[in-house]
C-alpha cells in the first residue's frame, strides 16, 4: 500500500494531476516592422492596425511582377479601381461585407507593396532608388527595406513577388513566397475575407 502511494505521489509531482488542461499556447504577437516610404517618411505597419494588410514585396527583378500582382489584389477588394490612373484607383471604396450590424464597418484591405532594396546599398545610392520610385510611383506608397528586414521576416524569393498577410490586430496569418497559381490565388482572397469578417465579429 505505503508502495503505491509512493508510486502515486512521485507520478503526480511528474506529470501533475491527471486532468489538468495542457498550458495555453501564447497569442501570437503582431509583426513590428517599421520601414520608410518614397518620400522618406516613416511607415510603421502598426499605423494600418484595423485593416486586413496585404505586404507584396520582391527585390528589383522582382519589380513587375510584384506591381502587377498588387494592383490586382488591389482590384479585388476596390473593384472600382479597375481601369482607373493610379490616384482614383487608390481612392476607390472597399467592397462592403454582407450581414453586417447596423453601423458595423466593413474592414478595409490595404495593399502595401515594398521594395526590398538589399543592406548594401550606400546612402547616396538609396537617395537616388528614392528619387527615381518616387517619379515612377507618385500616387501609389511605396516601402522601402533597406535592412533586408522583410527576408529576414518572412524569406524572399528572388525575382519573384513574395506575399504576407496581415490580420486587422496586426498578426501575421499568411505568407507565400514566389509565383502563386491560380488555386494558391483563391486560397489567398478566400483568407483575406475570411479576416475581414473575423475583424468585425
Amino acid at each position: 500500500m505505503m508502495k503505491r502511494l509512493m508510486c502515486a505521489a512521485f507520478a503526480l509531482a511528474v506529470f501533475g494531476p491527471l486532468h489538468a488542461r495542457p498550458p495555453a499556447a501564447p497569442a501570437p504577437k503582431p509583426v513590428e516592422l517599421v520601414l520608410e516610404d518614397q518620400f522618406d517618411r516613416k511607415a510603421d505597419l502598426a499605423t494600418l492596425r484595423g485593416n486586413v494588410v496585404i505586404l507584396v514585396f520582391g527585390d528589383r527583378k522582382g519589380t513587375d511582377t510584384c506591381r502587377a500582382l498588387g494592383e490586382q489584389l488591389h482590384v479585388c477588394w476596390h473593384p472600382t479601381a479597375k481601369g482607373q490612373p493610379a490616384a482614383k484607383a487608390q481612392a476607390a471604396p472597399v467592397a462592403p461585407l454582407d450581414g453586417l450590424k447596423p453601423g458595423q464597418v466593413s474592414p478595409n484591405v490595404i495593399v502595401v507593396p515594398i521594395a526590398c532594396c538589399g543592406a548594401k546599398v550606400p546612402p547616396a545610392v538609396r537617395n537616388t532608388i528614392r528619387t527615381q520610385i518616387a517619379k515612377g510611383s507618385p500616387d501609389v506608397v511605396v516601402w522601402l527595406d533597406y535592412a533586408d528586414t522583410m527576408k529576414g521576416l518572412f524569406g524572399l524569393t528572388g525575382s519573384e513577388a513574395n506575399v504576407v498577410v496581415i490580420d486587422a490586430k496586426g498578426v501575421a496569418r499568411v505568407k507565400h513566397n514566389g509565383v502563386i497559381d491560380q488555386a494558391g490565388m483563391d486560397r489567398l482572397v478566400k483568407t483575406v475575407q475570411d479576416l475581414r469578417y473575423e475583424a468585425v465579429r
